[in-house]
């Protein structure tokens, strides 16, 4: 597919994103309003119906896009579509466990890197297949955990069953630490295997975030308050950021 739907197909993808976040948060109400969220419709600066006819249409914008970027395309926006509403819908809701949030966040990152390829110039070389594959890992291994250590008051009330309430937050910070510095040191390996010098400086942002995530979690006590908590998760957020505003300034080849 020519470059020039780049944009379009961006548009698809960002339809697509955003029906699945605000979907979350009109299935996420409970949860959000015990744990102090400032997600808007929590607050009450969204109101649901609002949000779910929001939802309709941006289902159908994205569904309308990519009919018209292909077959190939409008398959991939259709899975990416159906994983958001699984992740929260009540019937299947992936959201409660934590293995269900892998299986969507690591769902959501193929399937996203997956459109970028078809939209752009559908060639996988090695070096994007590595990056594909270490930053769909962090956002399943690390953000999809860590997500979870300033819920945990709303999590319990509401029947969640992930990792931070079933090992507790010592645990849990433990292994994201293991999964993010393991991340991050297995793509600055693949880095100096393949010789690709585009690949060392997400690298070493990922190992950086890592560092710093790992310090952050770890020196969280159960008595910190919610934003104390919430730390891990922003720096997983940020590294995830950084890392991929690198390969704009520097393209993979």
């Amino acid at each position: 597919m020519a470059a020039a739907a780049l944009v379009p197909g961006a548009a698809v993808w960002l339809c697509c994103v955003a029906f699945t976040y605000l979907y979350n948060g009109v299935s996420d109400i409970g949860e959000d309003r015990v744990n102090g969220s400032a997600r808007p419709i929590a607050r009450g600066a969204l109101p649901v119906p609002t949000a779910r006819r929001v939802c309709l249409l941006l289902v159908a914008l994205a569904l309308t896009g990519a009919a018209l970027l292909g077959p190939l395309m409008c398959l991939l926006t259709l899975c990416m579509l159906a994983l958001g509403y699984a992740y929260s819908a009540p019937a299947f809701a992936l959201k409660r466990t934590t293995p269900g949030t892998m299986v969507a966040v690591l769902g959501s990152g193929v399937l996203t890197y997956l459109a970028g390829a078809v939209d752009g110039t559908g060639r996988l070389t090695p070096e994007l297949v590595v990056f594909a594959l270490a930053l769909t890992l962090w956002m399943g291994l690390v953000g999809a955990v860590a997500k979870d250590f300033s819920d945990t008051e709303g999590d319990a009330r509401h029947g969640r069953r992930n990792w931070t309430l079933q090992w507790g937050g010592r645990r849990t910070a433990l292994l994201v630490t293991f999964s993010s510095l393991a991340i991050g040191v297995l793509l600055a390996v693949a880095a100096v295997l393949l010789s690709a010098p585009g690949l060392a400086g997400p690298a070493a942002t990922v190992l950086c975030g890592a560092l710093v995530l790992s310090v952050a979690a770890l020196t969280a006590g159960p008595d910190a308050s919610r934003a104390r908590r919430r730390v891990p998760y922003r720096v997983f957020m940020v590294t995830q950021y950084t890392a991929h505003l690198i390969t704009f300034a520097q393209p993979l080849s």
